[in-house]
């Protein structure tokens, strides 16, 4: 098999690593966003404590948004909740929304719909701050969506990132045997350290 130009192959591992480096830590770095906040919402659903709330305002909000691949504007919609509760003897009135927006108007109206002013429902206040709130707490889909999407982001971003630059480190490393002393010679060397020999010749 020819060898490629040890330069060239050099030039490539030092490319590939940069460029690996990038995206490996990114993808990190989503990875650890996504587990804080995966954690936090782990707590909220076993250690915020639960107060009966009345509905004070529901209303659908909506604003326009602009996806990477597309740029047309996209509307979504979120919900709106005020929320007034008792803790501790101390009257709150605190607003929330939902933990996602969406492009789907019918699904979040649903939603909106759901807790109309008047009505009363269990909701989760942190203890540390109960103006802080949420009233939707639970193992769905849409409460763990933010943590779970990031967390499929920073996964892709990893792969890509380490395969980029551990195939990088395995360039630098490859070695092959020198035609003239059959020594083990990295492939990115330019010439043998046993024999002399220059290696941007057919060997192996």
């Amino acid at each position: 098999m020819a060898a490629s130009n040890p330069q060239a192959l050099r030039i490539l591992s030092v490319f590939l690593k940069v460029f690996g480096a990038i995206p490996l830590l990114i993808g990190l770095g989503l990875l650890t966003g996504a587990g804080f906040m995966g954690s936090h919402k782990y707590a909220v659903i076993n250690k915020w404590p639960t107060v009966d709330a009345e509905v004070t305002k529901s209303e659908l909000a909506s604003h326009q948004t602009t996806f990477a691949n597309d740029r047309t504007p996209t509307t979504v919609y979120e919900a709106h909740i005020d929320f007034r509760y008792t803790v501790g003897g101390k009257e709150y009135t605190s607003p929330t929304g939902a933990d996602y927006s969406t492009s789907s108007y019918a699904s979040m109206k649903q939603k909106v719909d759901s807790y109309p002013p008047g009505t009363h429902h269990l909701i989760r206040y942190n203890p540390a701050n109960p103006n802080d709130i949420s009233y939707d707490a639970g193992y769905t889909f849409g409460f763990f969506a933010a943590p779970l999407i990031m967390g499929f982001v920073g996964l892709g971003f990893t792969v890509v990132g380490a395969a980029l630059f551990f195939g990088a480190r395995a360039i630098g490393r490859a070695k092959v045997a020198c035609s003239r002393c059959g020594q083990m010679v990295g492939r990115a060397e330019a010439t043998c350290p046993n024999c002399g020999a220059g290696l941007a010749q057919k060997i192996g």
